[in-house]
């Protein structure tokens, strides 16, 4: 039996929204705040008391009252590249009337909530910013971008454009921000808040609906037990290349959303009028209900062979097809892999360095060569699952290391995280600038750049992929290369206490303009993917996948400006990210 190969092998690659209107005036010039601060209109602030104790609401207020608004003068400061920062003294006003405030500073995340205490036309004409916003701006001596503080996300577009930000004292000099090590910094520490599911929404929901992202499919539904037994079929059928069958179990586990138990009172009357589930899947359903299993999926639990190549797929890089091809050599264990590949388990020699600069000039073998092997090498530690407060400490440590190279930016963690899975196998996360205007320049080659200082920094490890940005091209089937996208090995910092672990980290950086439709594409499961882009075709004569948003007859783009808005172009009810599983 062949365990080390004679030569490497040949693998397989696994309506325009219409922008604001030009940003209103400031409300004085630099020179204005340089020379007499005293003339200038303080900024009027007011307070949504609701979700706020009565001991922060006085704080707040003891802020506002303060006609030099900064608890201590600290000169000269410095920005996160060692820049020296004027700090300029600016007024706030403790406004009493919503309608006369320049910022509405609330601890609501939800329109509902916020829709008791300001009316939603008059929210949309103000910025709506946390509390973070006045203590950050009282702090640093000047308004603080109101964007990275929107306290509703549906709103932060026009918390941007209704900002009342002041110029700084040096106009040539950057804004100052929070410190970059602080867990407190807004920019880095957060991502985009997420709102809770609206029940309104739910109830336009329909379980027997043909899509999957017109369904409500939460991470846990009453019959788990059932849908866990079709999965296994579901993924035997994929890994013997059975695409069709695989296709027919995966639109099976549309049960998921039903939102009972199923029994057999309720097979008949209302299980079988679900979609998708034909004679045979229903006479397994009936088969759970009587026995609490699936014979067909006992059996293929006990096969090697199935064993064998489900063990091989857990391998970044191994696809169906390539585990077959390696179970025909005769391999049948991961340590047949690693001799196979001639791989040292915890170790991999990989130049990472020259992989960053080759970007874009390799081939997809080359690629799925290497990922196979730093996968192997670090098998260990990637089967050790993520807990979901050290994904958000992942994220807080990129965007504080991105923050150092590119201001402005935000991101979004998506993938199972965002669906509410307690445990990851990997983070994934969608970056862009909150620049509508510019910020397609900014992020043009940022993802290179990036990677190669958290590489520096020793945060990078070993990178898999790294791919450039080529326009939208809405002719073409796939659209990989139309966001930057980076594959990594990623590794938090430590304190030498312990060994760090070693974790699969994919960037993927986005232009504004596609920004929500790389969130919505990275978020949903892989049949709600499957599904919202056969909507899009089937029912409005869009192409949708993660890179934008085309119509097929004239390739018109569509720029979504938040995610709903991705949804209402689609003509989608909104689904929540929580209920965007529509597979195990």
């Amino acid at each position: 039996m062949p365990f080390k190969r004679p030569s490497p092998a040949r693998s397989e690659s696994s309506s325009s929204v219409e922008e604001h209107p030009s940003k209103r005036p400031r409300l004085s010039s630099p020179t204005e705040i340089i020379s007499n601060a005293s003339n200038t209109r303080p900024l009027k602030v007011y307070i949504v008391p609701a979700k706020i104790d009565s001991k922060t609401f006085s704080s707040l207020c003891r802020l506002t009252e303060r006609r030099d608004a900064i608890l201590e003068k600290v000169s000269p400061k410095k920005d996160g590249n060692g820049t020296e920062v004027d700090v300029c003294d600016f007024d706030l006003e403790l406004s009493g009337d919503v309608h006369e405030a320049d910022v509405v500073v609330t601890a609501v995340h939800m329109k509902q909530r916020l829709e008791r205490h300001v009316d939603w036309e008059l929210a949309k004409s103000k910025a709506i910013v946390t509390p973070q916003w006045l203590e950050d701006s009282v702090k640093y001596g000047r308004p603080m971008p109101c964007g990275d503080y929107a306290a509703l996300n549906v709103l932060h577009d026009e918390t941007v454009h209704e900002c009342p930000d002041r110029p700084s004292c040096n106009s040539g000099s950057p804004e100052p921000g929070p410190s970059h090590t602080s867990s407190r910094s807004p920019s880095t520490s957060k991502q985009i808040p997420e709102d809770a599911p609206q029940p309104a929404d739910i109830s336009l929901l329909t379980h027997t609906s043909r899509y999957c992202c017109c369904r409500a499919s939460p991470l846990v539904c009453p019959n788990q037990g059932l849908i866990k037994q079709l999965d296994k079929i579901k993924e035997a059928r994929n890994l013997e290349g059975e695409e069709r069958s695989m296709l027919s179990y995966a639109r099976a586990i549309s049960v998921s959303p039903f939102p009972h138990v199923i029994t057999h009172s309720n097979l008949k009357r209302e299980i079988s009028k679900l979609p998708y589930l034909g004679e045979k899947l229903l006479s397994m359903v009936e088969e759970f209900i009587k026995t609490g299993q699936i014979n067909e999926t006992q059996g293929i639990l006990t096969s090697s062979r199935f064993q064998a190549l489900s063990a091989f797929t857990t391998i970044h890089g191994i696809g169906p097809h390539t585990a077959r091809k390696l179970y025909n050599l005769g391999l049948r264990t991961l340590e047949d892999l690693e001799r196979y590949y001639e791989v040292e388990p915890g170790r991999c020699g990989q130049e990472t360095l020259a992989v960053i600069e080759a970007a874009g000039r390799e081939s997809d073998e080359a690629i799925v060569e290497r990922s196979i092997k730093v996968a192997l090498a670090l098998r260990h530690d990637f089967s050790q699952t993520i807990p979901r407060a050290e994904v958000e400490e992942m994220n807080r440590v990129v965007m504080s290391e991105l923050e150092q190279i590119e201001q402005g930016c935000k991101s979004i963690v998506v993938g199972g995280y965002r669906r509410g899975k307690p445990q990851s196998n990997d983070v994934d996360i969608v970056i862009s600038h909150r620049n509508w205007e510019s910020g397609a320049g900014k992020i043009k080659g940022l993802c290179k750049r990036f990677v190669r200082r958290l590489h520096e920094r020793g945060l990078v490890t070993h990178v898999m992929h790294l791919s450039g940005f080529h326009e939208h091209n809405a002719l073409r089937t796939h659209h990989w290369d139309s966001l930057e996208k980076a594959l990594t090995v990623f590794v938090l910092p430590g304190d030498g206490s312990q060994r760090r672990v070693y974790r699969r980290l994919d960037l993927i950086f986005a232009a504004p303009q596609v920004f929500w439709t790389a969130v919505v594409g990275w978020t949903g499961s892989t049949m709600f993917q499957r599904d919202l882009r056969l909507y899009a075709k089937q029912q409005k004569g869009f192409k949708f996948d993660s890179s934008g948003i085309s119509r097929r007859h004239d390739s018109k783009l569509f720029f979504p400006k938040t995610e709903r808005e991705v949804f209402e172009l689609l003509g989608l009810v909104y689904v929540h990210p929580t209920l965007r599983n529509a597979d195990i």
